[in-house]
């Protein structure tokens, strides 16, 4: 009788879910969601750029203070679609000192790993819950900056841009850096090793690169492109004090495609993060020294991340006993409420008025104010989707394969690394906490 009553009275609550469900599905809904973010993104476009020629040349601390407001009401709608809208999952992977310690109280360099369309969310999921998203910066090719939207705000933002042209970037990257390095509060900056995101023909040229070059192959990952963090730590060391090798692994068990369209409709994925914290001053100095550290680090990835495929799990029970990892353990940091709120206010600000507009023009008979409406609406749609486009593995950029060879030799001419695995992959590079 019992189990009766609680299934009649929790049915109603079942098809509402699915029904709910089905309808994050609908293109209405994908329509909505870009209408909101593409219209809220280039009022923040605008705000950020009349701050940065107006408060920036005269005080760069208030302007990056105030900044870091307008950029959470952007970032964070992403957030909001993961977390909120396809309700997706992210526990990190951690020792408990690091993460009360450190998580979003100290500028930090981050390295991740490019293995899949949404690590960079994943990471975004995280920086909002330690409360950094709004200093989130990133290294990015500099035609991003021209991209609508989030380009534009990435430029006001000051974000990393690099040219791929190592003598443009190394004469630019000191001074953008030195922003950085110089904000009031907490600030994550980003670096991709790999260059690009992993595909089986980058994969394999990437290998055919490490075969040639006497270096130990990655199942997993490219081969880290060395150059760039080398150049960029000798500008980050006295006032950035960690390092945090960061490895997003997706739940192999989730049954949806982890992409933005997935998010995007309402799909939910489930992913893991193992965040290992290195004082900063931990990386050598001597170019190839640090270079070979950097290799070392991305063999230790990616038997993490094989193990993970295996088993679900980063560690072996064996390397689960080492001193450096023994107090590791699971957690869900919880979400806030301030990306649902801060949508939810521009949604209602944007599609209300929409709607009635809408409803206006569509009762007038005034075709040519209609075709108006619908093509800028389809525009915001086409918008958003290309922004979505952009993070696609089979749509992304060729740079990683047409560039490999060349990139990788120059990179691993500066490296030393020796041919002999690593004793259980975590040798001469513990995470150590500090």
């Amino acid at each position: 009788m019992v189990r009766m009553a609680f299934s009649s009275s929790s049915s109603p609550f079942a098809k509402v879910a699915k029904q709910w469900k089905a309808f994050k599905e609908l293109i209405f809904c994908q329509v909505l969601l870009a209408v909101v973010f593409v219209t809220s993104g280039l009022v923040v476009d605008v705000i950020q750029a009349l701050l940065y020629v107006t408060i920036r040349p005269f005080d760069p601390t208030l302007f990056r203070k105030i900044n870091y407001y307008v950029t959470y009401t952007l970032n964070s709608q992403v957030v909001f679609l993961v977390e909120w809208w396809s309700q997706s999952k992210c526990q990190l992977y951690i020792d408990p000192k690091d993460r009360d310690n450190y998580l979003g109280k100290e500028h930090a360099i981050l390295l991740l790993n490019h293995t899949y369309e949404i690590d960079w969310v994943m990471g975004w999921l995280v920086c909002d819950r330690v409360g950094v998203l709004g200093n989130a910066r990133v290294y990015v090719k500099k035609i991003l900056a021209y991209a609508p939207v989030l380009g534009w705000s990435w430029k006001c933002q000051e974000i990393v841009f690099l040219e791929r042209d190592w003598e443009q970037d190394k004469r630019s990257l000191g001074g953008q850096l030195n922003n950085l390095v110089n904000y009031p509060d907490p600030m994550w900056l980003t670096l991709f090793p790999e260059g690009t995101r992993f595909t089986p023909k980058k994969h394999a040229a990437s290998m055919e690169v490490a075969r040639s070059k006497g270096l130990p192959e990655l199942k997993h990952h490219l081969l880290p492109r060395t150059r760039g963090f080398t150049a960029s730590i000798p500008h980050l060391r006295e006032k950035v004090p960690a390092l945090y090798d960061v490895l997003v692994a997706i739940d192999p068990k989730c049954k949806n495609e982890p992409s933005m369209y997935s998010i995007m409709k309402g799909r939910e994925v489930r992913s893991k993060i193992m965040i290992r914290r290195y004082l900063l001053s931990e990386v050598p100095e001597d170019e190839k020294e640090a270079a070979d550290w950097l290799h070392k680090r991305y063999q230790e990835k990616d038997k993490l991340l094989d193990n993970f495929l295996r088993t679900g799990e980063f560690l072996t029970k064996e390397q689960q006993a080492l001193p450096e990892f023994r107090n590791f353990s699971y957690v869900e940091l919880p979400r806030r409420a301030y990306s649902i709120i801060n949508f939810s206010s521009w949604a209602f600000v944007i599609i209300l008025p929409l709607m009635w507009y809408l409803y206006t023009v569509f009762t007038s008979g005034n075709y040519l104010k209609m075709g108006i409406v619908i093509a800028l609406v389809v525009a915001a749609n086409t918008g958003l989707m290309k922004l979505c486009e952009l993070t696609r593995i089979d749509k992304g950029s060729s740079y990683g394969q047409q560039q490999q060879q060349q990139s990788e030799d120059e990179d691993s001419s500066e490296s030393s690394i020796p041919t002999k695995p690593i004793t259980n992959g975590f040798s001469n590079g513990k995470a150590k906490v500090h």
